[in-house]
């Protein structure tokens, strides 16, 4: 009898489990109107956190394979679901003939833009992380070009040069450059990528400040919270390379002025980034993306103004802003995007 009190308790709890989504999502209903039922199951996000845990720690899988894709030495890279980033950092997936045809073209147009207006404009490439730690991913790559290689190999006849800003990484093997569980550089490795584009910059500017590596001193901190790890709701702790400014700023930041473009589907209070640093020469506009956050704190101090854009290339604030020079950076895996430059706006 005993056994059998306790076999009916198992069994009810069990069919209490499975029904508590659906319970909580009644309960709810009042509350907002819902799309759909997987959407808005119960205890969602709670059941998918457990999940994700058991298959990680407990069952060493990984839970979204399209996503986050483990490498070796604890390395986290992002999978494919992200335009397709390790077809495209091996090379597997390249542009086609018309597609470079519509690059080019696109490029050449926003530099005559440029070049009209008496502006200086510098295409930078950040690169995907496993375009630089592709050792710990261990996929063949093809022995065809890359994308960023393909844009590069067909721009190298025009006067127009696309930054790669890895160029300069071999000679900082010894450092790590990345974060080993997000998509991202640490502050170390946008320090090199800094330094490799003000390095064309001042080759038109030459009065410009350039910081060096004396200006700063090296840390280094613990953090467990990063995007891909947090993808798979795991909090894994690692040491991350900082630099720590040995000078003290000259610049102001001031209010955003520019109206957020409709379209724009991020935080609005990350359209726009704008610093004056009174005394110094020079307006920057630079349109750019996350991969931009590390350069702010160099890229501040070396101009009068400099204003920073979360955004492909809007060609509608170049008369706007009325800038000396434009950088136009692009993370590697996005590099599709100056195939679909608007003629008129961006």
């Amino acid at each position: 009898m005993k056994h059998e009190r306790q076999h009916k308790i198992l069994v009810f709890g069990f069919i209490l489990f499975l029904c508590l989504p659906t319970i909580k999502m009644l309960i709810d209903y009042k509350k907002e109107t819902f799309a759909s039922y997987s959407d808005h199951l119960g205890f969602r996000s709670e059941f998918l956190a457990i999940y994700q845990f058991c298959k990680v720690s407990v069952f060493s899988v990984n839970p979204f394979p399209e996503k986050v894709v483990m490498g070796t030495n604890h390395w986290f890279f992002l999978g494919n679901s992200f335009s397709d980033v390790i077809k495209e950092s091996k090379g597997i997936t390249c542009f086609s003939e018309p597609q470079l045809d519509s690059i080019e073209n696109n490029i050449e147009t926003i530099r005559n833009d440029c070049r009209q207006r008496g502006i200086k404009l510098y295409v930078a490439i950040a690169p995907n992380k496993l375009t630089v730690y592709g050792q710990y991913l261990p996929i063949i790559k093809s022995d065809r070009p890359t994308k960023l290689e393909q844009v590069i190999n067909r721009m190298k006849h025009d006067e127009i040069n696309i930054i790669d800003l890895k160029r300069d990484f071999p000679r900082y093997s010894d450092k790590r450059l990345y974060y080993l569980h997000g998509t991202h550089w640490n502050s170390f490795g946008g320090f090199i990528g800094y330094l490799t584009l003000m390095e064309f910059i001042v080759r038109d500017f030459p009065g410009l400040k350039v910081f060096s590596m004396h200006d700063f001193n090296l840390d280094t901190i613990t953090s467990d919270t990063n995007d891909l790890t947090g993808m798979l709701s795991l909090k894994i702790p690692e040491d991350e390379v900082i630099m720590k400014p040995k000078y003290l700023s000259t610049t102001t930041q001031e209010k955003a002025r520019l109206p957020v473009p409709d379209h724009y589907n991020r935080n609005p209070n990350e359209y726009e980034i704008r610093f004056v640093n009174n005394g110094k020469p020079l307006k920057a506009l630079i349109f750019r993306d996350s991969f931009f956050n590390a350069l702010i704190p160099f890229f501040k101090e070396s101009f009068g103004e400099s204003v920073f854009i979360w955004s492909a290339f809007d060609r509608n604030l170049i008369d706007v802003e009325k800038p000396d020079l434009i950088i136009y950076e692009v993370i590697e895996r996005e590099i599709d995007v100056f195939d679909n430059i608007s003629p008129k706006s961006g």
